[in-house]
């Protein structure tokens, strides 16, 4: 990437963060300041995960003959917690260093870590973080979807070198589990989980039905008629495209549970909600 466009993106984001007047987005936002006139990093400013990287300008930009090019800069991403452990929970090998860190990620419990990035891998995590900068600030359509998954393939990358802290106990394991279901109830199995997390599927069960009030089949069901319920009033997909996409193969079944959770039809519902915003969407379907 050309060094005058990173130079010039990072120098934007320190300007934003020293007049308190950083742009976040919806669920990423990107500090950054000359350590030597800084030093630590801020108060967290909401309910996030960072990601921080310090380094010298000029590395970063790939340009040792910029000004301030020794200076080293600390570059922070930060990412909606729950968010950020949704997106990587599913391409994680349980068992791997990514999926172990996640399991503390996901229950708020990990400390911060400060690691060094293996020889091999600086220059490409200087290349990620680049690439977020310039993105970040120069906002093109999609530019938060891809800082977000920029973010993630530098977690990918560091995690076999940041120390390992499994979940401490039932109550935390199962944190992370109503995490893979809020974000894949579409594809979640009992068993799938029950494996992925050294459970008995009948174990499990009860574990989740005494935490929620619920079965774990009620519980999938009542995550996908709320994400179905986004799907409606966001877009204009055809109801029967609209359950195929949260579970369904058929339209008989996903009326009948969508008809259950909000006392009507997707297609009236959708009438009825098409211009909320998704908090609004969210009371409503709770009221039911």
């Amino acid at each position: 990437m050309e060094s005058g466009r990173v130079a010039a993106a990072v120098r934007q984001i320190m300007d934003e963060t020293a007049r308190r007047e950083p742009r976040a987005g919806r669920n990423v936002l990107m500090l950054a300041w000359f350590e030597d006139e800084m030093g630590a990093l801020p108060p967290n400013p909401g309910d996030y995960d960072i990601i921080s990287a310090t380094v010298p300008l000029g590395g970063l930009c790939g340009d040792a003959a910029c000004p301030d090019a020794d200076r080293k800069v600390l570059l922070a991403l930060y990412f909606m917690t729950e968010r950020f452990a949704q997106s990587l929970m599913p391409i994680a090998d349980e068992g791997s260093p990514l999926f172990r860190m996640l399991t503390t990620v996901a229950t708020k419990r990990h400390p911060v870590r400060r690691v060094d990035t293996p020889d091999p891998n600086k220059e490409l995590m200087l290349d990620l973080f680049a690439a977020a900068a310039v993105a970040y600030v120069e906002r093109h359509d999609g530019w938060e979807q891809l800082v977000e998954a920029l973010g993630v393939a530098i977690i990918a990358l560091v995690s076999p070198v940041i120390p390992e802290e499994a979940p401490k106990g039932a109550d935390e394991v199962l944190a992370v589990i109503l995490q893979e279901i809020s974000a894949h109830p579409e594809s979640v199995s009992l068993s799938a989980l029950a494996r992925r997390y050294s459970y008995s599927t009948t174990y499990l069960s009860e574990l989740i039905h005494e935490h929620c009030g619920m079965t774990f089949t009620e519980l999938v069901a009542k995550q996908r008629m709320e994400r179905a319920a986004m799907l409606l009033r966001a877009t204009q997909l055809p109801v029967r495209e609209v359950a195929r996409q949260v579970g369904y193969s058929g339209t008989s079944n996903f009326y009948r549970a969508f008809r259950a959770q909000f006392g009507c039809g997707p297609a009236e519902w959708r009438s009825l909600h098409v211009g909320d915003s998704p908090q609004q969407t969210y009371r409503a379907g709770a009221k039911k």
